[in-house]
């Protein structure tokens, strides 16, 4: 088996494994989205649209997307942390780990296949859908409009463009977003490893027990919650400014993606995100160690 192969045969599995949750599921809800907003057309509700201070159609448009995309994250986030509580323990339950460990292909790169799979092929399937949603979000807007006296039917040319500038934003907005939360899910497979499907609960239990003994042992002489929850908070900090977001809905204009990415990759702690990078990383190798020395 080359490398190459090998790889592939690792990704495809994930796939195979998971593809009801990260893509089955994602296009069932598209679909039901599609046929209620289609439904409301069909029997026109749309008449309270009347009564709504629409802002501009261009930037209704990509309010809306991004909120689409911003619900799509949140999708990803929950159903990521269910997959990585259970990735990295489940082919010890249906006996895979015996045929992977029969060929060339070594713990740490059935791991690191896990983690790249979770990281990174899950949420382009999470996000494409997320797309697709966007254009029937445009379809639905425009009849609406249509449909509704006094509103004025949004340029398609105008749609594409904002339509490719939201999406820029937005991919860019998941990677970096992995990224920063990659620690946290190497944590909770890591634990997997150990617990199984233990890990969901362990993953919080842990570090509240921790901070617990911390607070007792400190009596209160810390910051507030102590030094383990001040810094855990700031590492779950992660997103818009209310300034940002008010830029975002009444800044004129189409969406410029280089100025909002610009502004908020301008607020990254990048050593933070280098250390939680770092930490995942070594997570999956001791979880790889582990497995090698210990699961026959």
């Amino acid at each position: 088996m080359t490398m190459l192969t090998s790889w592939r045969a690792l990704f495809v599995r994930e796939y195979l494994e998971h593809r009801i949750a990260f893509q089955w599921v994602p296009l069932g809800i598209v679909v039901l989205l599609g046929l209620a907003g289609l439904s409301a057309l069909a029997l026109d509700r749309v008449d309270m649209a009347e009564k709504v201070p629409f802002l501009p159609a261009l930037k209704l448009f990509e309010m809306g997307y991004l909120l689409l995309l911003a619900l799509w994250m949140a999708y990803l986030a929950v159903s990521l942390f269910f997959f990585f509580g259970d990735a990295f323990h489940a082919d010890r339950r249906n006996n895979a780990m015996l045929f992977w460990k029969s060929m060339p292909v070594t713990d740490l790169k059935i791991l690191i296949s896990k983690a790249l799979a979770g990281l990174g092929m899950f949420p382009l399937m999470v996000f494409v859908i997320g797309m697709v949603a966007g254009l029937i979000w445009f379809l639905m807007l425009n009849i609406t409009m249509y449909l509704v006296p006094g509103l004025f039917v949004l340029s398609p040319a105008e749609a594409l463009v904002s339509f490719v500038q939201v999406s820029l934003f937005g991919i860019a907005y998941y990677a970096l977003s992995l990224l920063w939360y990659a620690p946290f899910f190497a944590w909770v497979g890591g634990l997997s490893t150990i617990f199984g499907r233990w890990s969901l609960p362990l993953a919080f239990v842990i570090p509240g027990l921790i901070i617990a003994i911390e607070n007792i042992i400190q009596f209160g002489s810390g910051p507030r919650g102590g030094y383990i929850w001040t810094y855990l908070a700031s590492r779950f900090d992660f997103g818009f400014s209310e300034a940002d977001m008010a830029l975002m809905i009444y800044g004129n204009g189409s969406f410029d993606p280089g100025l909002h990415l610009g502004r908020f990759v301008g607020r990254i702690d990048w050593a933070q995100m280098g250390l939680g990078i770092a930490f995942a990383a070594i997570v999956i190798w001791l979880a790889s160690e582990y497995r090698r020395r210990r699961i026959a």
